[in-house]
C-alpha cells in the first residue's frame, strides 16, 4: 500500500470519526430528522451536479429505482438512527455500534447472496457481539427507553449491511460516482418529505451548530464518500473497509478532547474484543489451515 493511500485511510477515519462528535453536539437541538435532512441535502447539492454530465446521466436514469432504494437504506434511515442514538449515547459508543457494519455485511452476504462464512468468521461474529455486550452493559436497564438508542445504532449498522449487499447485487456495474451522487439525491428527497413533520425550533439553533451541520454534509458525507471511493479504486474494497477499525479510535479521542467524554479501561477492553472479532469476520487474520465453510 502506498504512503498516500495510508494517509487517505487515516484521513477518512478521522473525518468519519469526527462525524459522531458533530452529531453528538447538534442532534438534540436540531432533532435527528432535521439534522440529517441538512446533512444529506448539503451533501447531495455538492455531488448531484455530476449526475448531469453526459457520462453519468444515462446511467442514473437507467438505475434510478435501485439508487432510490439504496439512498434510503444506506443514508437517510441509518443516519437518522445514528443521530437519534447520539442524543443520549457518547460519540465513541455510537461509533462502535456503527463499526458493527462489516459483521452484518458478512452475515447478510452469507444468508442472502450465498457468500458463505467460515466457522472462524462465525466465531469472530460471536466475539464481537460479546464485546458489544460488555460495552453497553452499564448503559441499559429493563426499561425500553434505555435500549432504544443502542438498538438504533445496531439497526443503522444492519441497514448498512443490507445496503452494501444490495449495491453488490443490483448496482455492481454502475460507476461509483453514480451510486454515491444518485443515492444521496434520492435520500435528500426522502428526508425533505419527512422534514415538515419534524420541524424543530430553528431559533434555538446557534450559528456554531449550523456550521457543524453543514460540515457534516460537506466534509463528513460528500468529501468522505469521494475519498472512500478513491481508496476503493486504489487499494480495493477489502482494504478500504479497514477504515472501520480506526473510526472508533478517533471518535473516542475527539470525544475526550472536545466534549469531555470519559473513556474507561472497560470501554477500551470492549473495543479490543469487538475489533478482534471483526478481524476474524473480515479475514484479516488467517489461520494456516482454513476451516471448512458452513453450508
Amino acid at each position: 500500500m502506498k504512503l498516500s493511500d495510508i494517509f487517505l485511510l487515516i484521513l477518512l477515519a478521522s473525518i468519519w470519526g469526527s462525524s459522531f462528535i458533530f452529531m453528538r453536539a447538534t442532534a438534540e437541538v436540531f432533532g435527528p430528522i432535521a439534522l440529517i435532512t441538512v446533512r444529506i441535502v448539503v451533501a447531495a447539492l455538492c455531488l448531484s451536479p455530476f449526475l448531469f454530465t453526459q457520462e453519468l446521466k444515462q446511467e442514473f436514469i437507467e438505475n434510478w429505482r435501485s439508487l432510490a432504494w439504496i439512498g434510503i437504506i444506506s443514508s437517510a434511515i441509518p443516519f437518522c438512527f445514528l443521530a437519534y442514538a447520539s442524543v443520549s449515547l457518547t460519540a465513541g459508543t455510537v461509533s462502535i455500534l456503527n463499526a458493527m457494519t462489516p459483521i452484518f455485511t458478512a452475515w447478510i452476504a452469507h444468508v442472502w447472496l450465498k457468500d458463505k462464512m467460515s466457522k472462524l468468521q462465525f466465531l469472530g461474529l460471536a466475539i464481537s457481539i460479546f464485546g458489544l455486550t460488555i460495552l453497553v452493559w452499564d448503559k441499559v436497564t429493563w426499561e425500553l427507553k434505555t435500549w432504544l438508542p443502542i438498538l438504533s445504532g445496531v439497526m443503522a449498522a444492519l441497514l448498512y449491511g443490507v445496503a452494501s449487499n444490495s449495491m453488490k447485487k443490483y448496482l455492481s456495474d454502475v460507476s461509483t460516482m453514480t451510486k454515491t451522487a444518485g443515492s444521496l439525491f434520492f435520500a435528500a428527497i426522502f428526508m425533505l418529505i419527512l422534514l415538515p413533520f419534524f420541524l424543530p425550533d430553528f431559533s434555538t439553533v446557534s450559528n456554531t451548530q449550523w456550521l457543524y451541520a453543514i460540515f457534516l454534509g460537506i466534509v463528513c458525507t460528500a468529501l468522505a464518500y469521494f475519498i472512500f471511493f478513491r481508496l476503493i479504486n486504489n487499494i480495493g474494497p477489502a482494504r478500504s473497509v479497514s477504515v472501520t477499525f480506526l473510526i472508533p479510535i478517533f471518535s473516542f479521542l475527539f470525544g475526550y478532547l472536545l466534549l469531555g467524554e470519559i473513556v474507561t479501561a472497560r470501554m477500551w477492553g470492549a473495543i479490543a474484543i469487538i475489533l478482534s472479532g471483526m478481524t476474524l469476520v473480515l479475514k484479516i487474520i488467517n489461520l494456516p489451515k482454513s476451516p471448512n465453510k458452513i453450508e
